[in-house]
């Protein structure tokens, strides 16, 4: 069972980027939200630990752009996975398949200038930035298509996965 949930807080690691034996690119990375709440004994911050997944080309793009600290705002699909730690104490992790994100902070403005110089290299390269668009997402398409029909049977596809 998974609820829908979003997240703002800073990684707590560089983005990890892998891929699957069908070529699609898997990024890993953990969040950490805070949160202040007024006690009896006074403010008390709480910090959650999240563990996200992304998958395609959002995972090259967080790959390339989030590092260690950097403040994002995530929206994906949260599930709680039991596990016991070394000493046999049962645990649980918040695990996170992220549907859609944002950058926020510093990394912000960083991304934006980037992004803003991709369609000067496409035309450098003969291309218009559409055209690059167009020939990236149909490449994601077939990727997409490809990993769909290599799903178990006992997989569930979800909205953002692909």
């Amino acid at each position: 069972m998974s609820t829908s949930i979003s997240i703002l807080g800073n990684t707590g690691r560089d983005v990890e980027l892998r891929y699957t034996p069908q070529g699609t690119p898997v990024a890993s990375f953990s969040i950490a939200s805070n949160t202040v709440r007024n006690s009896a004994q006074g403010q008390q911050k709480k910090t959650d630990w999240f563990n996200v997944s992304a998958f395609g080309r959002q995972a090259e793009t967080l790959a390339k752009y989030l590092t260690k600290g950097s403040q994002i705002l995530v929206r994906g699909k949260l599930t709680f996975n039991p596990w016991l730690s070394r000493d046999g104490e049962a645990r649980v992790s918040a695990d996170v398949v992220l549907q859609d994100f944002e950058f926020a902070g510093g990394n912000a403005a960083k991304t934006v200038h980037e992004a803003r110089d991709e369609p000067i290299a496409a035309q450098a390269n003969n291309q218009t930035a559409s055209e690059k668009v167009t020939a990236d997402d149909a490449e994601e398409r077939a990727e997409m298509l490809a990993a769909m029909r290599d799903m178990d049977a006992g997989d569930e596809a979800f909205a953002g996965q692909y």
